[in-house]
């Protein structure tokens, strides 16, 4: 297995490269092992499709810290692959947490990780500008201090649907990479007239979410506009658990087991997954 310093420069070289590269989301060991065994550039970790497992729901304060360093760790040892956090708000709401919640993950070994500025109150849903500038603010100071390597996404949470909204949010991102960011990222962006005024205006390797419904642009059109990163967020696990749950209803409420006959079809994962000597 490489190292984590090892995993950290392909990371950090693969934003440099700047050409869309997907980094999809395992949700446990199996699915790590299988992304690994496609070949895939980097891979990351969901919140949601980790919660999912542990029979949460995501954005609500449920998973700690330790749980999702925790699990961060086990897909870590699962794959050679550098691996990205998706470590939420970075489980508290002071810049002090924020950095701990850093030095946590460069401790286990991710290559990078993603911070949010959603507090998870559904009453106050954003930090304000200068506290969530602050909070990456010591999350970079503390990343440059262990791992100057690391790469640091700061994630804008907030809506985009009209046009004051949209320059909110490339106020925001330009104020983290003013802070020191590495990567940024908006996941409610989707349009390719958003992501061109992002690019525009934010000096800044630009991550966009793909794995979502009416996603229409293609990883070429996102590479040829300039985007660095393509994630799939919870995706994945999504198609999985719909599947899962389809699958269920069907033998429930239909009395019919034809929705297995579609594993005949399925890609053969178990050639990814370890086996005996």
């Amino acid at each position: 297995m490489p190292t984590a310093a090892n995993r950290r420069a392909a990371f950090r070289a693969l934003h440099e490269k700047g050409r869309a590269f997907l980094m999809p989301n395992p949700f446990d060991i199996g699915s790590a092992r299988i992304l690994d065994g496609m070949r895939f550039d980097a891979i990351a970790t969901s919140s949601a499709g980790y919660a999912w497992t542990q029979g949460v729901r995501d954005a609500e304060g449920l998973i700690s810290r330790d749980a999702a360093l925790s699990h961060a760790a086990d897909i870590i040892a699962a794959t050679s692959l550098p691996v990205n956090g998706d470590l939420e708000n970075g489980f508290g709401d002071s810049p002090e947490e924020v950095a701990e919640t850093v030095k946590g993950a460069i401790e286990v070994g991710l290559a990078g990780c993603s911070i949010e500025d959603y507090t998870t109150d559904p009453v106050h849903p954003h930090y304000s500008l200068d506290l969530a500038v602050e909070r990456i603010r010591e999350a970079v100071e503390m990343k440059n201090r262990l791992a100057p390597d690391f790469v640091l996404t700061a994630r804008s949470e907030g809506p985009v649907q009209t046009e004051y909204e949209l320059a909110e949010t490339i106020k925001r991102l330009n104020a983290f990479v003013e802070a020191g960011a590495d990567c940024v990222y908006a996941p409610e962006v989707k349009e390719k007239n958003q992501i061109a005024a992002i690019l525009k205006s934010v000096e800044a390797p630009l991550n966009i979410l793909a794995g979502r419904r009416n996603f229409h642009l293609t990883r070429k059109e996102l590479g040829d506009m300039g985007v660095t990163r393509v994630s799939i967020g919870s995706g994945l696990a999504r198609v999985a658990y719909r599947a899962f749950t389809e699958a269920a209803v069907d033998i429930k409420d239909g009395g019919a087991f034809g929705s297995f006959d579609r594993m005949n079809d399925a890609v053969d994962f178990e050639s990814f997954l370890k086996s005996r000597p």
